[in-house]
């Protein structure tokens, strides 16, 4: 699994091999995240359910993670016979369950294709194998030049989206090459052929899309909460693009169906679902439920998340706990979501507000 940290779905067409990658793969361009951020995003996809269910509901959080009643993506793998391995910037990052090693890196120190090459280099040869990284480099250049240049309020950054625009574009263009060299490194191995290699973003980033929010885990727009993914596997089709709503906690459930292995009894239910019978045709619609509570912003709650959501193909509904403010959004004649239709569409928001409330 190759992790493309903070990288917006609406960047990935103006980068070449992420263009590339698209004829080799079967494409989902509409991925939800649960969290708008790394760390509950990660933790909803290994363990296949939302965070106010497996306990990281907040930023600060990690350590509520119910490991006594998640059972892993990684611990699946491990009992099936997989090494299993990590490079991440933190403990902590995702679930440590199931790793047989769990390496730590200085993100701002590390040059990812040197690394990663050698983390292939050193894990080739451990047949079965499960190995997680993250590209950090988008991110290091956000808190670098923006989050420790602007404020959540900066008139500067807001008011400059073009601008911003281009400036990360080159961020995704330099991700775009660590990608392509990875990718070649697996082929160089001979892994290609014989791999299952999920390429995902665990959320976007704000380019100053909406003041208050200046990089990400504010707010639960699109730019932040709608991702992607790509899978490769012999067998699988090529060149497919699917712009049907799938989650992240959709990813696991995905994966033990690949493999033939069954949900582990005594343990949570798994709220995902897998992707597969969407990739062979099924017309399947799901609803994504999104959570966050901001470090900063209008209304931060970093012990706990304060703004939700739910959406669909067509329509979102956001609740700020906080603020009280809801909002409903046309996806489909409002992408942006500039134009909030509270109070208009009566029965589709009653309808989201119900699904909503189950997730309670």
């Amino acid at each position: 699994m190759i992790m493309m940290d903070g990288t917006r779905s609406d960047a990935i067409d103006k980068a070449d091999f992420y263009k590339e990658l698209k004829k080799e793969s079967v494409f989902f361009s509409k991925l939800i995240t649960y969290a708008p951020y790394s760390i509950g995003s990660l933790y909803a996809t290994f363990s296949g359910m939302q965070g106010n269910f497996n306990g990281v509901n907040g930023y600060y959080r990690s350590y509520s993670f119910d490991k006594d009643h998640c059972f892993t993506l990684t611990q699946y793998l491990k009992e099936d016979g997989y090494y299993t391995e990590t490079d991440l910037p933190a403990e902590n990052v995702l679930p440590p369950q199931g790793f047989d090693k769990y390496r730590i890196h200085d993100e701002f120190n590390t040059d990812f294709i040197k690394r990663h090459t050698e983390v292939l280099r050193q894990i080739r040869h451990k047949k079965p194998f499960f190995l997680f990284i993250r590209y950090g480099g988008l991110h290091t250049r956000l808190i670098n030049n923006v989050v420790k240049k602007y404020s959540d309020f900066d008139e500067e950054y807001f008011n400059n989206k073009d601008k911003n625009f281009e400036y990360y574009l080159e961020s995704v263009n330099e991700s775009g090459k660590y990608l392509n060299a990875i990718i070649e490194k697996i082929k160089e191995f001979e892994l290609y052929g014989n791999s299952i290699i999920f390429v995902f973003a665990d959320h976007g980033s704000s380019i100053g899309d909406k003041v208050g929010e200046r990089a990400y885990g504010v707010y639960l727009y699109d730019y932040t909460i709608k991702c992607f993914m790509y899978i490769i596997r012999k067998g699988f089709p090529k060149g497919l693009e699917i712009g049907k709503l799938v989650r992240s906690i959709d990813i696991l459930p995905t994966i033990l169906e690949i493999l033939n292995l069954k949900e582990k009894s005594g343990y949570k239910k798994i709220q995902g679902k897998s992707v597969l019978p969407i990739i062979y045709g099924k017309n399947e619609e799901r609803i994504a439920y999104s959570e966050t509570g901001g470090l900063g912003g209008p209304t931060p709650s970093p012990e706990k998340h304060n703004v939700r959501s739910v959406r669909t193909n067509k329509w979102k509904i956001i609740y700020n706990e906080t603020s009280k403010k809801k909002e409903l959004y046309n996806l489909d004649e409002d992408p942006h979501e500039n134009n909030n239709l509270i109070g208009k569409y009566k029965d589709i928001e009653d309808d989201l507000w119900q699904e909503m409330m189950k997730f309670d």
